[in-house]
């Protein structure tokens, strides 16, 4: 009997151990949650950053792709150089005259 009770704890140390382990499971909760740099949240925030960073890389990966299909028409097609170079910069054919006309503006009484 005296083996028995030597193990077993009594009431009051049990309710302390209880309060203990309530304690360190607090503690490890909190500072799971909040601890600079390592917190859950911290987790989630860089989630939706690597979320954004991916959309805006794919958004760049497509404009890089429209660019280089851009800069392989000018290189291969002349008359699309040539349309771009006087839409763009006004440039003008040898012996070409351009006009412009302006349109009157209707004065309101």
């Amino acid at each position: 009997m005296t083996r028995q009770r030597k193990n077993r704890l009594s009431r009051q140390e049990r309710k302390r151990l209880h309060r203990i382990i309530l304690l360190v499971a607090t503690v490890v909760v909190l500072l799971l949650l909040f601890l600079p740099g390592h917190s859950l949240m911290s987790y989630y925030r860089h989630r939706r950053q690597v979320s954004a960073l991916t959309l805006q890389n794919q958004r760049l990966e497509k404009r890089n792709r429209e660019l280089a299909a851009e800069i392989e028409r000018l290189r291969t097609d002349d008359a699309y150089l040539k349309e771009l170079a006087r839409k763009k910069y006004g440039l003008l054919k040898d012996n070409e005259t351009v006009y412009e006309f302006k349109t009157r503006k209707k004065k309101s009484k």
